[in-house]
């Protein structure tokens, strides 16, 4: 292999790995923005009335849970960003629109920003709101 062969795939991996990178922080950066959105909530929503959403959310985070969000493996995993939205985009949408119009921009905002993460994030985005709203129902009984 040439010597030009060898830079262009190194540089190639360099760029790879710079985006990859970016991706992941991506994702730290819109759970977080969902995390703060929830704060802000915080004081006027009464969360137990939504633990059901809240524990179908927190199957699929590792170790802590939606509302104490922790480590790096939650954090930047597509899935826990996905799922932390819809559980914020459930309560705007049970909860009175006009008190919470400002949040819920923010929180059409963040989503536009999530689905553009990865090709799949709307599918599982919609994938999960059914699984969790089946859920919800199961468990309301």
């Amino acid at each position: 292999m040439s010597f030009v062969n060898k830079h262009l795939a190194r540089i190639l991996e360099h760029q790879h790995k710079r985006s990859v990178r970016g991706l992941f922080l991506k994702m730290e950066e819109m759970n977080n923005n969902c995390t703060q959105l929830r704060k802000r909530l915080d004081p006027y929503i009464d969360f137990t009335q939504y633990q059901h959403a809240i524990d179908y959310v927190n199957q699929f985070v590792s170790h802590t849970t939606i509302l104490h969000l922790k480590f790096i493996t939650n954090t930047q995993n597509l899935e826990v960003v996905v799922l932390h939205a819809l559980l914020l985009d459930y309560i705007l949408e049970t909860e009175n629109k006009t008190s919470f119009e400002y949040e819920n921009k923010l929180l059409q905002g963040y989503l536009q920003e999530i689905y553009t993460l990865n090709d799949h994030a709307k599918t599982l985005f919609t994938n999960h709101r059914e699984k969790m709203l089946s859920y919800i129902e199961q468990h309301a009984e």
